[in-house]
């Protein structure tokens, strides 16, 4: 059966990727040589996320096509598993995210990607501070539309692009959202475009990676015979990345 009508949000999510397309291109280069350095040196894709832009963190972690060397930072108090209420108060807490990074392991040729589509919040910036402090280089994925018309939640007045070494804007608004109907806003697209835009720079990474020679630790599907494969990639990284304990 075919229908006759175009589905809004589908045209809407095309929107924003082909503006991240023709805006990012020298950015998200930058993001992938980095990236690619960091693996080529044994070092580590960290990922932080709170609420739903834990969604875009967690995406690459242990996941088919990505590679093994990537760390979510994931934190039960800044998702929604203690509810929603409490997610929020902790990610505007000054300080909080430095008690959750401390149970990960820093190394100058790691790299983290943090994500945050308003870039306001205290917890970001605390991580893009601390991981700076251990030599880390830090990418902010988040809106900069969003950035232009708010201020900072944190002490020292920063937003997460002041914070970050480099800022992949992910050209969503600062609601998140890409549609309007009946005049209230809708069509939230903020997830989509992060975890897109990550991907990209991860398979950009793996080409530049791949045209030194380099091995591409890439985990396969555990449900289409990945098993064995991923348990050596699992037993290589498994004192270095939390959550794979």
């Amino acid at each position: 059966m075919t229908y006759a009508f175009k589905n809004t949000y589908f045209s809407a999510v095309s929107d924003v990727l082909a503006k991240i397309e023709r805006t990012q291109m020298p950015a998200l280069e930058e993001a992938a040589r980095l990236t690619a350095d960091a693996l080529a040196n044994d070092g580590i894709i960290h990922t932080f996320g709170c609420g739903h832009s834990a969604s875009a963190a967690v995406e690459p972690f242990h996941r088919s096509g990505c590679f093994a060397a990537v760390d979510a930072i994931l934190d039960i108090g800044l998702m929604f598993h203690n509810g929603a209420a409490c997610a929020t108060a902790l990610e505007r807490m000054e300080g909080y995210a430095d008690t959750v990074l401390r149970r990960h392991t820093f190394q100058p040729h790691d790299i983290l990607f943090i994500f945050s589509n308003s870039g306001r919040n205290p917890a970001g910036i605390d991580a893009a501070l601390y991981a700076k402090k251990a030599g880390v280089k830090t990418i902010a994925v988040t809106a900069a539309g969003a950035h232009a018309n708010s201020s900072s939640r944190h002490s020292s007045g920063l937003l997460l692009k002041d914070a970050a070494d480099l800022t992949l804007d992910n050209c969503c608004s600062s609601n998140e959202t890409a549609l309007e109907t009946a005049g209230v806003q809708t069509g939230p697209v903020s997830t989509v475009a992060a975890s897109c835009l990550f991907h990209a720079v991860l398979v950009r990474a793996a080409e530049l990676l791949a045209e030194k020679g380099a091995e591409l630790p890439v985990y396969k599907s555990s449900n289409a015979g990945g098993d064995a494969h991923n348990a050596r990639l699992e037993e290589k990284y498994r004192e270095r990345i939390k959550h794979l304990k």
